[in-house]
Order: structure tokens, then C-alpha cells, then sequence
């Protein structure tokens, strides 16, 4: 119980923690940064407000779970017209012929239960629900930041890759007027303007399918935050790269088991599923409850032709004891056993995903990082490399299509570079989130980062 207190605590010291945190960055957001789109989707994403509104609806769990221990009180009221036509009896007391009469009854019925086992178990699984329910919105509102994070760095990259395409198209395109001007002077063979052609329509294509992607990625972005993504804002041209701390592995796989929402979840699950299973072994259990009826009968006649207005109080104790139901409790006992071990496989299953995906992330943050001062050095030397062949082209050193080659290697690699770039602020952002310790103060980290 004392730690089911403590996690219940911790849930609410962090939806204030991530309340705070949104009041803060609310504040430091400007018009198209990470920021911007984050506030709008937390105002506008239907699934995180889904969520908000599951949670809500589940906090009435409790309240019809102590329902079950308090009690019951319903009033009755009835009104009878009576026709009534005697046509013979040996009775003297009746009288030969017709008559009609009303009669109106009317009372309240009150059941307290005293004892029903399965009600106060009812309680504890209620209580249990609860506390699923507040991780389940946590848990939905860091997936709301990993997927803002998500679209928005999808629609960087992708413009990224959208510029070096056009860039790579128009080299291309200068480098086939150049071939076609010196095939039809001669001074070129025809396989040279052949080869840039080919190229060029290839790139053009390419810039069809980058502009259809990025468009995409825009209305993935749209979609999360309710309203048109139309302005986004690049990275700087450099930003810090610092390796997780603390730069162990061990310890991240740790606090991943320990703190993985998804982990939490499923342990209450299983929690929840096993409290079932001691609910429905109560129903073999007696209960006991007290009942009391008030009722009062207005007659304005009756078969010896006079009416009567009577008053009834009856106080019990019911007690019910179930000897057979045709072996239904037995089996919703074993129903509720094998849903319980199968609750329990699922925080097996949820153990190992999570190990996995926190080595995962991590080493691909190492990866990303070592990618990214890789592909900077790439950059920076085929840039001395289009130089060197544009200057041997000019002098007649190199023919057009090696000075094509170095441009499309260096698009290339600029593509690569602006991908490294990316995986590292994602796989950043997941290992957190499969912590389970994502927050919005890390996207005002990743905002810093972006262009004014």
C-alpha cells in the first residue's frame, strides 16, 4: 500500500512537473518553432485529448465501485381501477351485481449491504484503475512531444533533402548545356550530353518525389496540431553534441525497467487482473444485508364492499448463500486466472522491448553523433573537391561528367549529413521517452537550436 502511495504521488508531482514546464514554454514559443506547434498540440490533438477524456471517464470507476457498499433506496407508487361484476355466490357476504373501486399504493424500499466481499475488492481494483489511468495520461502526453518532435524534424530533413535535390538539379541541368553546347561543337562525344541527360531527367524526378514527401510531412505536422503547418524554422549550422549522461549503458537499461511507462502499465494490468481473479472467487462467498420496506395501500373498495388503508414496515436481514450457479463462478475464476497470467507475459514482453529499444536509442545517439562529425568532414572535403574539378574542367584536366560526379557526391553527402543530424536529436528524445522521463523543457533545449 505504502508504495502504491509513493507511485501515486510521483504521478502527480509529475503532471504538475509537465504543467509547470508547459506554462513555461508557452511563453518562450515564436510563431513556426518546435514551441509553436508543441502549445497547438496540446490544445488541438485529438489523441492526446482522447486520452484526457479516458482519464476522466475512469475516475468514475471508484466512485460505482463504493457504490456497491452503500445503500439502496428506491420508492414505489401504483394506482388500480377495479371493475367488478359478481354474478352469483353462495357467500352471503358478497352482494349480487356490479362495482368498481380505485386503489393506490405507494412506499420506499431501502437495502444497506452489510457484507458483500466482492464489493470491497471491487474497491481496491477501482483504486488500481486509477492509478493505470493517471500513467496512461502521462504516458500520452510525452508521446505528444515525441511526436511533435517526430513530424517536425521529418519536415527539416525533408526540406533538407528537397534543397539539395534542386541544387543538384540545377548543377545538373548547367552541366548538360555545357555537355550539349560542346557535343554540337565537337568537342565533346554524344555520350556525354546522352549521360547528363539521363541524369537530369533522374533528378527532376527526384524532385517531384522530395516535394511530394515534404508536402506530406507538412500535413503529418498539420494533423498532430490541428491547424496548417505552413512556416518551420532550420537548424543552425551547428548544434552541441553531448553523448547521454551518464555515459553508461548499464544504467540506462536500469532506469528503462524501472521507469518505462509502458512497463508501469502493464504491471498494474496485471495488478488489476489479479484482484479480478479474487473477485470473482467471491461469489462463492454469503453476503448479508439489511433491507426495510414501507408500504402504504389506499383501497376505496373491495369484494366485501368496503375500502381500507393499511400500513406496512418490514425490517430484515437477508442473508444469501450461493450453493450452485451451474459452475459459472468457477469458470469467470478461471477466466479471470488465465487473463492474469497472460497480464503477467505482457510485463515479460514489456521488460524485453524496453531493454531493447534503450539500447537502441542509446546507441544510436552514439552512432548519430559520430555520423554527424563524419558527414561534416565529408561535406567539407567534396566542396574542395567540386572546386578542384570545376578548375580542371576549365583547364581541360577533367571532362564535364567527373565534375558531375563530385557535385552529385557532394548533394549526397549533404543529405547524409542533415540525416545524421536528425537521427541524433530522435534517438535523443526516445531514449528519454523510453525512460520515461521526457518532458517539455527538453524541447526547449531542441528550440535553442533552431534559426531565429
Amino acid at each position: 500500500m505504502f508504495e502504491k502511495c509513493i507511485s501515486a504521488c510521483r504521478i502527480a508531482i509529475l503532471s504538475a512537473v509537465f504543467v509547470s514546464m508547459f506554462a513555461v514554454s508557452s511563453n518562450a514559443a515564436t510563431t513556426g518553432d518546435l514551441l509553436y506547434y508543441y502549445n497547438l498540440a496540446l490544445k488541438n490533438d485529438p489523441q492526446l485529448r482522447g486520452a484526457e477524456y479516458e482519464s476522466l471517464a475512469t475516475r468514475e470507476t471508484l466512485r460505482q465501485a463504493y457504490a456497491g457498499l452503500l445503500p439502496q433506496i428506491y420508492g414505489n407508487l401504483s394506482y388500480t381501477l377495479t371493475y367488478q361484476n359478481i354474478n352469483s355466490s353462495e357467500n352471503k357476504v358478497y352482494a349480487v351485481g356490479s362495482t368498481d373501486y380505485n386503489s393506490m399504493q405507494y412506499g420506499v424500499n431501502i437495502t444497506q449491504p452489510i457484507f458483500r466481499y466482492a464489493s470491497f475488492l471491487s474497491v481496491g481494483q477501482a483504486k488500481s484503475v486509477l492509478n493505470r489511468s493517471a500513467l496512461e495520461l502521462e504516458k500520452a502526453r510525452q508521446d505528444l512531444a515525441l511526436r511533435v518532435v517526430e513530424a517536425y524534424m521529418d519536415v527539416l530533413l525533408n526540406k533538407d533533402k528537397l534543397a539539395a535535390v534542386k541544387a543538384e538539379e540545377s548543377a545538373v541541368e548547367l552541366q548538360y548545356e555545357r555537355a550539349k553546347e560542346r557535343t554540337e561543337n565537337g568537342m565533346a562525344p554524344i555520350t556525354d550530353r546522352y549521360d547528363t541527360e539521363a541524369r537530369l531527367a533522374a533528378v527532376k524526378a527526384q524532385r517531384v518525389e522530395a516535394e511530394n514527401v515534404l508536402n506530406d510531412a507538412f500535413q503529418a505536422l498539420t494533423e498532430i496540431c490541428g491547424v496548417p503547418a505552413l512556416e518551420i524554422k532550420p537548424l543552425k549550422d551547428e548544434i552541441p553534441l553531448t553523448r547521454p549522461f551518464p555515459e553508461n549503458i548499464a544504467h540506462w537499461t536500469e532506469a528503462g525497467l524501472k521507469q518505462n511507462l509502458e512497463i508501469q502499465i502493464q504491471k498494474l494490468k496485471a495488478e488489476i487482473a489479479d484482484k479480478e481473479v479474487g473477485r470473482q472467487r467471491s461469489a462463492h462467498y454469503p453476503t448479508l444485508d439489511f433491507q426495510g420496506d414501507y408500504n402504504t395501500n389506499d383501497t376505496k373498495g373491495s369484494l366485501f364492499g368496503g375500502g381500507s388503508n393499511t400500513t406496512t414496515y418490514n425490517l430484515m436481514l437477508k442473508l444469501n448463500i450461493p450453493f450452485y450457479e451451474g459452475g459459472l463462478i468457477t469458470s469467470k475464476t478461471r477466466e479471470a486466472a488465465n487473463l492474469h497470467q497472460s497480464a503477467l507475459q505482457g510485463v515479460t514482453k514489456q521488460n524485453r522491448a524496453a531493454e531493447r529499444k534503450v539500447r537502441a536509442t542509446y546507441n544510436g545517439v552514439v552512432s548519430a553523433m559520430a555520423r554527424v562529425e563524419a558527414m561534416k568532414k565529408s561535406v567539407d572535403a567534396q566542396m574542395l573537391v567540386v572546386e578542384a574539378k570545376e578548375e580542371g574542367f576549365k583547364a581541360g584536366l577533367f571532362i564535364s561528367l567527373a565534375v558531375l560526379d563530385a557535385m552529385q557526391d557532394l548533394y549526397r553527402y549533404k543529405k547524409e549529413y542533415s540525416q545524421a543530424r536528425n537521427d541524433y536529436i530522435l534517438n535523443s528524445f526516445r531514449l528519454k521517452h523510453t525512460v520515461g522521463t521526457l518532458n517539455p523543457e527538453e524541447l526547449n533545449l531542441v528550440n535553442a537550436w533552431l534559426q531565429n
